[in-house]
């Protein structure tokens, strides 16, 4: 079927416009009373040449015609080649790559072996020192006493020969005064007499006695110099006991010092660890959170440019349908203004009147579709 020239077809519609359809009356036939609707649209000769203008730019906005005026088809989509969607800036790209590249801070890894060594070294310590305090035994100080291996042993070895030295004098004096007995008694005629023998036996106890003395004398002193050097030794030993006992002391002191400080330490680095790793872990959140929200923008700006898309396929898939439609509204927009409508209540008509009204119809499609075949 050949299609219809653009100027014919628009003075059709025109005329189809002008065109009076109606049906009345009552058949032979009919029995009670029934409806019937009529229509009627007139278009004043002065609105013609402008609503044929009208009809004419709105064709020529939706039809394409062939040289000669025939209509070939609706005018096809013009598709936009700007760009709808406005890609990243360079300080966005650049602050998206910074933000993907991020991993853990380099920090953590050797404070967290710092904070470990320090940890079991100060717990270390802690349990060597805490040990050795509670270990220490404080010793015991005295002195021994003092008797006769200790007097022996602390005896000068020349005691005798010094005590000798003056049991050999007193022996000289003693023999000295024997001589001159002797020669006393001579002088005056009684030697060999009984006073004589009295007075050498007196002179002779008495020199016993002395020398007796003198021994005796002289291990006492011995024997007291013993007592006083075992005496000094037993002090200074004392002394250096004490010495060492307050020395263990303050070790076991110190040690106790020790132990606690570094037990602190150790538990101070525990915690330390611990809140090093919430600060890891912290971290480590954010800078995922803000790897994902990069992601999601990376994403929601590669969901908008589908969506782009898809939208200009579906506008360009229902733009002839559009233009017929927009063509369809321009039509039905203006046959109100044009003409009037009426409805009319009447009897139904008769079976004839019918068949007349279906014969007007189908000539008025005729005149309006039928021309340009």
């Amino acid at each position: 079927m050949k299609l219809l020239n653009l100027t014919n077809w628009l003075h059709s519609l025109v005329g189809f416009f002008t065109f009076q359809m109606g049906g009345g009356g009552s058949g032979g036939g009919g029995g009670g009373p029934q409806t019937s609707t009529s229509y009627s649209t007139n278009l004043p000769e002065y609105a013609k040449p402008y609503y044929e203008q009208l009809m004419k730019s709105t064709a020529q906005n939706v039809y394409t015609t062939s040289p000669s005026g025939d209509v070939t088809g609706v005018k096809p989509y013009e598709t936009y080649t700007g760009s709808r969607l406005a890609g990243f800036t360079p300080a966005q790209t650049a602050t998206q790559a910074e933000t993907l590249g991020m991993t853990t801070p380099g920090q953590f890894a050797p404070a967290s072996a710092g904070l470990g060594a320090g940890t079991t070294l100060g717990l270390g310590a802690g349990l060597t020192g805490l040990t050795g305090a509670m270990g220490y035994t404080p010793m015991s100080v005295g002195t021994s006493r003092f008797g006769a291996p200790e007097a022996t042993s602390y005896m000068s070895p020349y005691a005798s020969n010094v005590t000798d030295i003056g049991v050999r004098e007193a022996e000289k004096q003693r023999d000295l005064a024997k001589t001159a007995g002797m020669t006393g008694a001579i002088g005056r005629g009684t030697f060999g007499g009984a006073r004589q023998g009295l007075l050498q036996a007196e002179q002779q106890r008495g020199a016993n006695q002395n020398i007796a003395d003198l021994r005796t004398k002289g291990m006492q002193d011995a024997y007291m110099n013993a007592q006083q050097q075992f005496n000094q030794d037993q002090a200074r030993s004392l002394q250096a006991q004490q010495l060492n006992q307050a020395a263990y002391g303050q070790q076991a002191a110190l040690l106790g010092q020790l132990g606690t400080a570094g037990l602190q330490s150790g538990l101070q680095g525990s915690q330390a660890l611990g809140q090093l790793g919430a600060q890891q872990q912290t971290t480590d959140l954010a800078r995922l959170q803000a790897q994902g929200a990069t992601g999601a923008q990376q994403q929601q700006q590669a969901q908008q440019g589908l969506d782009i898309a898809y939208q200009n396929y579906l506008t360009q898939q229902n733009y002839p349908k559009s233009q017929l439609e927009y063509l369809s509204n321009i039509l039905r927009g203006n046959a109100g203004a044009l003409g009037s409508t009426q409805v009319q209540y009447t009897p139904a008509p008769s079976t004839a009147s019918q068949i007349a009204g279906l014969g007007l119809a189908g000539l008025g499609l005729y005149n309006v579709l039928g021309k340009g075949v």
